[in-house]
């Protein structure tokens, strides 16, 4: 099995947090179990991600 980074998640969508409460970039999950939350996997490129919803973003 491939290791699994978020940061290579094909459910992954980085976007602008609120500025308002000071947010920079936001990691949102758009699978649709967690539809528009937080990601919850780690983005460093040597850390992998447990998440049981991860599949591969396609090339």
């Amino acid at each position: 099995m491939p290791t699994r980074f978020a940061a290579k998640c094909a459910y992954l969508q980085m976007t602008m947090g609120s500025h308002r409460l000071g947010q920079g970039l936001i990691n949102i999950c758009r699978h649709i179990v967690r539809d528009g939350r937080e990601c919850v996997g780690p983005f460093l490129d040597d850390t992998e991600t447990t998440c049981g919803l991860w599949e591969p973003k396609p090339k």
